[in-house]
């Protein structure tokens, strides 16, 4: 998939959150590769590590094994990497496809600097690292405790909406399935026939079906479907709606099937994802 990235923009974004909380965020793309970061630097100590083959490649490891898992999650994932350190990643995402990940680390929730120090050395020890390589980047890396991480956590989250809002990160999608998606958008509502949107967008049946097909691996109808279930979800969660209220206004006259549609995507019920 191809996505633009507006680096200029994200990077002043990146900039004013580091100039506030003093922690570095990273961007990468779908395929884990780093886009842009402020700082520029990784901390002294990651620096040390990624200087080492076998740590460098759990460093990589440690990465995409938090992508994997906010995948398929909405929001932060807060987790430690291989050498103990705490981070967050977070998906973002377009309608449900992965079009990047935000991170932000690497810090320490241990206020003993001298129980850190020997618990890291004691970790490179076993790796084949040389002592005098990581002493001194020890001493740098910042204690963070567990409530700033959660403010963390949900700056990075704030960033994402805002991010997708200005659409600073865009898939280069056919302009025919960007019309495709507005007019969808306009009428979950209501009920909508294939005809409907083929008919607007001026093009066959067989043309809109290539379009999604390529853009998104799925047919229109799972598509749409996918529209009103994660619509349906934020309704859910944000609003005080009654779950019949939050139905129709994705569509569904029928509670019961809307419901059990909902279960079969999200494996709960409409009424166990409010009470989470």
């Amino acid at each position: 998939m191809n996505i633009k990235y507006n680096t200029q923009e994200l990077q002043s974004i990146m900039r004013s959150i580091y100039e506030l909380t003093g922690i570095r965020f990273i961007l990468f793309d779908d395929d884990c590769n780093k886009i842009i970061s402020y700082p520029k630097n990784e901390c002294a100590f990651c620096e040390a590590m990624r200087k080492y083959p076998a740590t460098s490649r759990k460093c990589a490891i440690s990465d995409r094994k938090a992508f994997k898992i906010c995948r398929e999650t909405d929001g932060p994932f807060l987790y430690k990497c291989h050498a103990g350190l705490a981070e967050a990643s977070l998906a973002l995402k377009e309608n449900d496809r992965v079009v990047g990940y935000l991170m932000f680390g690497q810090m320490t929730d241990n206020p003993d600097k001298n129980a850190l120090a020997k618990e890291l050395i004691k970790y490179c020890a076993d790796y084949g690292i040389d002592r005098g390589d990581v002493e001194e980047s020890i001493s740098e890396i910042k204690y963070t405790d567990n409530e700033k991480m959660l403010a963390a956590a949900k700056i990075l989250e704030a960033c994402m909406s805002y991010i997708m809002l200005k659409e600073l990160i865009t898939p280069e999608n056919d302009r025919i399935f960007v019309d495709a998606k507005e007019y969808i958008e306009e009428h979950l509502s209501v009920p909508l026939e294939i005809y409907d949107i083929y008919s607007h967008l001026g093009i066959s049946r067989t043309k809109l079906y290539e379009i999604f097909r390529k853009e998104t691996g799925i047919g229109v109808s799972e598509y749409i479907r996918k529209r009103r279930m994660h619509k349906a979800k934020k309704l859910l969660k944000n609003t005080k709606k009654p779950v019949w209220e939050v139905a129709q206004e994705v569509g569904f006259e029928d509670y019961t099937y809307f419901s059990r549609v909902f279960k079969e995507t999200y494996g709960k019920s409409p009424r166990e994802i409010r009470k989470e």
